[in-house]
Parts: structure tokens; sequence; C-alpha cells
């Protein structure tokens, strides 16, 4: 092997778990001569900027980069990462979380293998406090339990509802009937090959998870595709594109490549794991700018990207306390989203619903 994985790191007052993050990378199975890695340090005032000098004062594969201006959001040292980059396949990873140690060989066999553009695999929601772990989504049935057997993985559940009403029902709602187009959707599946997104659109009904995913430099470069200026949200953006423009996709559906973890303490949280109105505004915005990527996709491509998204973005909003100003501004960018997402009934309904609850929370408010 000769080409290069550059892998992206976005910094910010991340200290207590930098280490772990960038440890992850050095000992991964594929050998650090064949990673490049670029820590984007992003005006931290924790001591993260002298940590990510020491990893590069000590490994050949370590690259520092410091903002001078602090953005506020990943978007822009991600961005960042990706002018500095000279990986001939490029990956990212959120340096409070882990990539599992053969996720950087594992992916780059499959996209590499198949002359793919985009690979990825599942990954783990690892809650610290509540103690659980996760599986992410997948519209395929896996055989984890066998791949995994010292694991306890649950279904991803984000509404914290039981599980049969989960499975049975608000599920069903949220992404919508199985479009069973290349592969089956009755028997375990290990690995999903099509050569573009309208062949298995259900691949994207998966959370966007940038970090999960193995992109060759080509597919981002020639179609500049970077992250847009969402403080939340960006992730999707770039995942969207990134496999609306794939010349051949690569789902391993029995593979988990990350743990990501929930930093769910009080005194301990990320910033899109704090509701705030920015947070949602822009959240809602980087669905409008999907729902636009997907002119002259077919409707099932254009509802999927966007819907399964729709439900989580409404039980944020609900469990948060906004003020009657930051909900009419709320409301004023649904309504743009609801002008354009027209695809079918069920959307309609869905976003009719979201209108209505935030009218009615208005109407209540001094």
């Amino acid at each position: 092997m000769s080409e290069k994985i550059s892998i992206i790191l976005p910094i910010f007052n991340v200290g207590p778990h930098l280490r772990g993050g960038i440890d992850s990378l050095i000992n991964q199975t594929i050998g650090q001569d064949k990673l490049e890695i670029i820590m984007v340090n992003d005006c931290s005032t924790d001591g993260s900027d002298k940590i990510i000098d020491e990893y590069a004062e000590k490994y050949d594969c370590c690259v520092a980069i410091h903002h001078e201006k602090n953005s506020g959001a990943a978007y822009t040292p991600r961005n960042t990462g990706l002018k500095a980059c000279t990986g001939d396949y490029i990956m990212f990873l959120d340096p409070d979380d882990r990539y599992t140690p053969d996720a950087c060989e594992t992916l780059f066999n499959a996209v590499k293998s198949n002359d793919a553009d985009v690979a990825f695999g599942r990954f783990r929601r690892i809650f610290e406090y509540g103690g659980k772990v996760q599986k992410s989504f997948s519209p395929y049935l896996d055989n984890l339990e066998n791949a995994y057997p010292d694991e306890n993985l649950e279904t991803a559940n984000f509404l914290d509802i039981p599980d049969f009403v989960w499975d049975n029902f608000v599920e069903r709602f949220l992404y919508g009937k199985t479009l069973e187009v290349t592969y089956p959707r009755n028997i375990p599946i290990d690995t999903i090959h099509v050569d573009n997104i309208e062949q298995e659109p259900d691949l994207l009904k998966m959370a966007p998870a940038v970090w999960s995913k193995i992109y060759r430099r080509e597919l981002l470069m020639d179609n500049n595709i970077t992250f847009q200026p969402f403080v939340s949200g960006d992730d999707m953006a770039f995942s969207l594109e990134a496999l609306l423009h794939a010349d051949g996709i690569v789902f391993l559906n029995n593979f988990i490549c990350y743990d990501y973890y929930i930093r769910d303490l009080p005194d301990d949280k990320s910033i899109t794991n704090t509701v705030n109105v920015r947070l949602l505004d822009e959240l809602m915005e980087s669905y409008i700018y999907c729902r636009q990527c997907t002119e002259g996709y077919s409707k099932y491509v254009q509802t999927v990207s966007v819907n399964p998204h729709l439900l989580h973005w409404t039980n944020s909003w609900k469990n948060s306390p906004f003020t009657k100003e930051e909900n009419k501004l709320l409301l004023s960018k649904v309504n743009k989203l609801k002008e354009i997402h027209q695809s079918d009934l069920k959307t309609r309904m869905l976003l009719s619903s979201m209108t209505t609850a935030i009218e009615a929370k208005i109407q209540i408010q001094k």
C-alpha cells in the first residue's frame, strides 16, 4: 500500500479526552506510516494546544495546526484540515471519541478493493453517564451479536420510550417504508456495494457520521465538497453531498469502526449535546441545504435524506425552553423547509405538525 490516509481532527478544549482519541489513531493496525494525522486547534484554552504539539514532535505522522481566531464550531477546523491534508483518502475523528483498532485498515481495504469513492461501517454510542451502549441504526439485518459476542448492544432509541413502541411504531414512521432495491431486507447482510445512491436510497436513513466513513480524495476535491457553516448539521450536509456524488459506495453492516462517546454529564457536554436556539436554527438550515442538494434526484432520496432527522429536531425543541422570539425564529426556518420539501403526504403531515406545535407554543407565551 503506497497510498496514505489523512485523518482530520477538529480540536477545541477537549483536553481530558484528547490523548485517547489520538492514541486510537497512533495504534491503528494499518501502521503509522500509512497515516497523516491532521490536528487543527481552534484556539483551545485548556492545554489541548500543547498536547497536539507534543504529538507532532513525537510522531512523524502527526501535524499540528493552530488557528489564530476561534471559529466556534467544528466546520472551520475541518475545512482547514481538508486544505492542508495530502492523503489519497480522507477520514475524520472527533477527538473525544475513538476509532476501533482496525478501523482504518478495514475501511481502506473495503474502499480500495471495490474501487469505490466511499466506504463506511457501523458505530457504537457509549453513554458514559447512563452506562449503556447502542449500535447505530441500519436498515439491514445484521449479525453483530456474532461479530461482537462480548458486547451487549442495544438498539438506538433516542426518544427513550419502550422498545416495543419504538420498533413497531415510531421507527416505522420516522424512517418510512423499507425500499428494497438491490439488497434484501429479510436476511442478515454483511456488505452492501452499489454504484450510486439511487440503487440503495435506504443508506441515507443512517446517521450522517462523517467519522464512520473513508472518502476518496478526488471525490471531495473534484466536487468541491466542504463543510457548510452550521454549528450542527455540517456533517449531515457533507455526508449527503459525498454520497450523492459518489461513484461506488460500500457499507460494512457487521463492522463497528467507531466509538461515539455521549458526554452526558452536566459538567462535561459537547457543543452539539447542549441544545440552544443557535443549534436548532442552524440544524434546520442544514436540512434546507440538504433538501436543495437533492433536487433532480428521486422523491425517495429527497425524503429519506431529511425526514429521519425531523423527529429528532422536534424532540430537542420540545424539551428545551425557548423565548417567544426564539420560537418565532425557529418557526420561520421550519416554514422555509416546508415551502420546498413537499415530497409526499407523510412529509407534509410531519412538517405541518411541527409548525402547529411551535405556533401553539408562541400563542401561550407572553
